[in-house]
């Protein structure tokens, strides 16, 4: 990579972005974070601007005034509310406008799509690189982006990535939900007759690995959706791993026929218009497990460069921070 190659990307605010711009600026990257949210650390502010994805006209200026080398489209609705597909207008209709301005882009090297594992529900295993089966309606928004990029006719070489269930400090949820409750002892972990096999990714790994899709010789790149991630473990590794420093013990079990009980009582208290903290939906989610072959990656990019542990550490240490 030359010093002089340029990176733009589309919500480098955010969770995940925030890493990938750290990264890209120490390989040497000349880069531009287009988000309508201000960036985390004071250091990146020189290379953000204030620019909603929705806005195609602001985004087309900003996009061909900056001719960026490489082009890696993060912006997504983070709204867990949002109950309607055509609701999701910045992934969706972000989406459309990034698009149309990378085609616009007649030297860009490379576009990468940032997805999700979910446009696949757990459990089911994909048979093609168009196989879609989403659950939720945020998986549903995620399907329709990655058919706009096929869609799109591209001329330059580009890439799907779909990250599994990532984590790490400064999750935009983690602190106020499921760490909060195994801190706090609240958390039933199930349990069942085989493990419950999950697909994890660290955050940082997960940014190192999607500049290394920017940096990826092509003719080893057989494929043009690719899932990121660290590695495929029992879920009960990674609750105990925070249980055991946040409360002294291993996260407390509930056998999986019980959750499913709780999650159909649930379901029917709802209909009378009470709130319940479990249904049908929460209980598949908890005890359904997401395994994923991550060996095609890491075979282009490389092994994981933090460790499991040592997330864990700096994911405590964030924790206390802001408990």
């Amino acid at each position: 990579m030359s010093v002089q190659d340029k990176i733009l990307l589309t919500g480098g605010s955010g969770f995940i972005g925030t890493e990938v711009v750290d990264i890209a600026l120490a390989q040497g990257f000349d880069v531009c974070n287009l988000d309508i949210a201000p960036p985390r650390k004071e250091d990146q502010s020189a290379v953000w601007r204030d620019v909603d994805v929705r806005d195609h006209e602001r985004l087309d200026q900003e996009i061909l005034e900056f001719q960026p080398d490489y082009l890696l489209h993060l912006a997504s609705d983070i709204d867990i509310t949002i109950d309607k597909l055509e609701e999701f207008k910045i992934t969706i209709g972000g989406t459309k406008n990034v698009l149309a301005a990378a085609k616009k882009l007649p030297d860009l090297k490379r576009f990468i799509h940032i997805s999700t594992q979910f446009v696949v529900k757990p459990g089911i295993e994909p048979t093609s690189e168009h196989h879609y089966d989403p659950y939720t309606l945020y998986g549903e928004a995620k399907a329709e982006t990655e058919k706009l990029v096929w869609q799109a006719d591209l001329k330059m070489p580009w890439f799907i990535l779909r990250p599994v269930i990532i984590w790490g400090p400064y999750h935009p949820t983690f602190a106020q939900a499921i760490l909060k409750y195994i801190g706090d002892g609240r958390y039933l972990h199930p349990v069942g007759r085989e493990p419950i096999v999950r697909a994890f990714g660290y955050v940082t790994n997960t940014a190192d690995q999607m500049i290394g899709f920017v940096n990826v010789d092509l003719k080893k790149a057989k494929q043009h959706i690719y899932y990121l991630g660290d590695d495929s473990i029992d879920y009960d590794i990674w609750a105990d791993a925070f249980a055991t420093p946040l409360t002294g013990k291993r996260a407390k079990r509930i056998p999986v026929s019980l959750l499913n009980f709780l999650g159909k009582a649930g379901d029917l208290v709802k209909i009378v218009g009470i709130p319940s903290p479990i249904d049908s939906g929460r209980a598949f989610r908890m005890r359904t497990g997401s395994k994923i072959d991550l060996s095609s990656t890491l075979a282009l990019v490389g092994e994981p460069k933090v460790s499991f542990e040592t997330g864990v550490e700096k994911t405590i240490d964030w924790l206390k921070e802001v408990r």
